[in-house]
């Protein structure tokens, strides 16, 4: 229980602390309040709910709810709660999509970029028109197509840029275990 709740803070943080650098580095690219050009975070909410599933989505969900409460809509908690639900659910649903309709692994072996860019897609999709469903609902967007567009180009960059970031991590790091593996086994 305890670790349980110790990765759910450090996915609230890390994810919070990611938001505070986009918002730092790309603010200029925002288009309305939430609604970015380039939104880096995105990623990391549908890597979060890829790999740690509902932790994950709890996780964006709480650090959702800290970005939306200090940052937006006037302490308006039923907005911000529903924003914090949406963000969460969202890539639940995208990954939920991409096992069932792509026949992706739920346990993620072997994501080709090919795989990596249909997770982003369906996700980039899904996310957008779910939160300006949202504060469509709620009278926060003005242009239900507009920040939805925005939105989706937002997300969809934000997470290529992140999920190609981390394949390539990964990558590097599983080569250099490789060339050590051979090196000690067959050296």
């Amino acid at each position: 229980m305890i670790k349980t709740f110790s990765v759910i803070f450090l996915l609230t943080i890390a994810y919070f602390l990611l938001f505070r650098l986009n918002d730092y580095f790309f603010s200029s690219l925002d288009f309305s309040g939430g609604v970015s050009w380039l939104y880096l975070p995105s990623g990391l909410r549908l890597v979060f709910v890829l790999v740690f599933i509902n932790i994950g989505a709890i996780s964006v969900g709480l650090a959702t709810l800290m970005i939306a409460y200090l940052y937006y809509f006037n302490k308006d908690l039923v907005t911000i709660s529903g924003l914090g639900f949406i963000s969460g659910f969202a890539p639940w649903c995208a990954r939920k999509i991409c096992i069932q309709k792509f026949n992706m692994d739920p346990n993620l072996q072997d994501l080709s970029a090919s795989a990596l860019l249909k997770i982003a897609l369906v996700f980039a999709v899904v996310s957008p028109v779910m939160h300006q469903l949202w504060l469509t609902l709620r009278g926060e967007t003005e242009s239900f197509v507009q920040s939805t567009v925005v939105m989706a180009i937002g997300d969809l960059l934000g997470t290529l840029l992140v999920l190609y970031f981390i394949k390539f991590l990964m990558s590097g790091v599983s080569g250099q275990a490789n060339k050590t593996y051979n090196k000690s086994w067959f050296t």
